[in-house]
């Protein structure tokens, strides 16, 4: 109490505060010139890519297709395959180019426990090939590079990445839990402080962090999640939210829903054709896009395929 009432009795004089900073030593001469440079560098840099997209929607809407098609002829396209989708349409419907889709999967197997997934060792697997693609990005940049060239990141079911930070949590930074298995039963319980959550927060943006300095090596980064329902209480809302961190949408510069629509008649009938779409739910980049919807594909009974693509995802528009 003595400090606050001095505090009363003799408050800062602002005027001299403010004489104070004006006077202080510009930071060219404080701190070498190294801070001032970069804030004067600052002023003219130019992002290479601004291109870090959220894909999100149910399974079977063209939310790897669209990833894909969206690649151009001179650069290569990584994939961090934690569901295998990645891998299915290269050889499904890109095999003509499949050695410029590097398809990787994440997942590191173990044997002899009760647990098919060894989860620290998948965590450290996802960063290495991350920091590799980093190394890749930087690499290309030089005027005398002449290898491949990396265009496109692609992270699938970014909800299992989810699984694999919380997994580790447990097993190895709070070490309740012996393998993913025993980190299912009473996880609250396990857990113990509430902060102690913030622990598998900051293991999944470890790969935010790497996304996004893949964009500012000029390369377009793409993660894909499903949805999940929202409940009200204990019951079901019929709402859907993306299966995610919940502060991932923050990190993102676009974010992208796929819907699956049956067409049906005047009579409420099924035609039998199905509509694909995307809608634009953030696009910093564009504010014209927001809220807009664009046709991927269309199915029709008895008819081939018609697919549109998404060019946006290109960066064209």
């Amino acid at each position: 109490m003595a400090g606050f009432k001095n505090l009363k009795e003799n408050p800062p004089i602002e005027e001299e505060v403010v004489e104070e900073v004006a006077s202080a030593t510009p930071p060219s001469t404080t701190s070498g010139g190294s801070i001032w440079n970069e804030i004067e560098h600052s002023a003219h840099e130019v992002p290479e890519s601004l291109m870090f997209c959220g894909i999100i929607g149910h399974e079977g809407t063209c939310k790897t297709g669209s990833v894909l098609d969206s690649l151009t002829d001179d650069e290569n396209i990584l994939i961090v395959d934690f569901d295998g989708g990645g891998k299915t349409l290269r050889s499904s419907y890109y095999r003509d180019m499949m050695h410029r889709i590097r398809a990787l999967d994440p997942w590191v197997m173990q044997k002899g426990t009760r647990d098919a997934y060894n989860y620290p060792a998948t965590h450290q697997r996802v960063m290495d090939i991350m920091n590799e693609a980093v190394d890749w990005a930087e690499r290309q940049k030089s005027s005398d590079y002449n290898g491949p060239r990396l265009g496109t990141v692609l992270i699938t079911a970014l909800d299992l990445w989810d699984t694999v930070s919380k997994n580790c949590m447990f097993i190895e930074d709070l070490g309740t839990a012996p393998d993913g298995i025993g980190a299912m039963v009473k996880p609250h319980e396990k857990v113990g402080l509430r902060f102690n959550w913030q622990i598998r927060s900051t293991r999944f943006h470890m790969l935010t962090a790497l996304c996004r300095q893949l964009m500012s090596n000029g390369v377009r980064v793409f993660v894909e999640t499903h949805l999940k329902e929202e409940y009200d209480g204990h019951n079901p809302s019929g709402e859907y939210k993306p299966d995610w961190e919940k502060q991932t949408g923050n990190y993102l510069n676009q974010i992208v829903r796929m819907h699956k629509t049956p067409i049906r008649d005047e009579t409420g009938a099924k035609t039998g054709e199905i509509r694909y779409e995307a809608e634009f739910l953030k696009w910093k980049t564009n504010s014209d896009l927001v809220d807009q919807r664009r046709t991927v594909m269309v199915t029709q009974d008895g008819k081939p395929a018609q697919w549109h693509g998404l060019p946006e995802l290109r960066g064209e528009v």
